[in-house]
């Protein structure tokens, strides 16, 4: 049960994420096409005109796979780094607080040493989640899911998603607090 929550969870902010990666890639195209439309607009014959409208319309339409494919687009790529980032963050009370606890008792750390605090709890902690979200693209699933689910839905896993966020980076704020106030006392 609490495993399906986990999934569920983890599913649910990494949809999020694309969202809005999405969103803001829209955005951008949008942006991008408001400016160049002038272009066409007036320094084109109507013969290059049309021919100009038909290529921009098969190119966005490439742009669209190109960004937009869930398994191996743009933002589900960004969503993915961002996710992976956020929820690794959760990690730097224990890490922060292992190298002030360090540094008091010796004064200095090893490169190697260093490495290792840094990268074994990223990694312990970040199997459950890549086994819950990418493991068989098990996304994908939750993707087709979330996207029959209603507006109030995604407004509320919208808010939980930038908890998560916030979350993380509050979680790396105190890991420095705590590491400083365990190094200097």
């Amino acid at each position: 049960m609490y495993g399906q929550k986990f999934e569920y969870f983890l599913n649910a902010v990494h949809y999020c994420m694309w969202l809005f990666e999405r969103k803001s890639q829209d955005i951008i195209n949008r942006t991008f096409l408001l400016i160049i439309s002038p272009i066409p607009k007036y320094l084109l014959s109507r013969k290059y005109k049309e021919r100009f409208y038909r290529y921009q319309k098969q190119r966005m339409t490439e742009l669209d796979k190109f960004f937009n494919d869930k398994k191996s687009g743009y933002n589900i790529g960004w969503a993915n780094h961002w996710f992976g980032f956020f929820y690794s963050s959760y990690t730097g009370i224990i890490i922060l607080s292992l190298l002030g606890l360090i540094l008091r008792k010796f004064g200095d750390i090893n490169t190697i040493i260093f490495i290792l605090i840094i990268v074994i709890p990223i990694t312990l902690w970040y199997i459950p989640a890549y086994k819950a979200v990418f493991t068989k693209d098990r996304y994908l699933q939750y993707f087709r899911q979330f996207e029959k689910e209603n507006k109030y839905w995604h407004k509320r896993w919208k808010r939980k998603t930038t908890a998560f966020i916030v979350g993380g980076i509050v979680a790396n704020i105190l890991g420095i607090i705590v590491a400083f106030s365990i190094a200097m006392n």
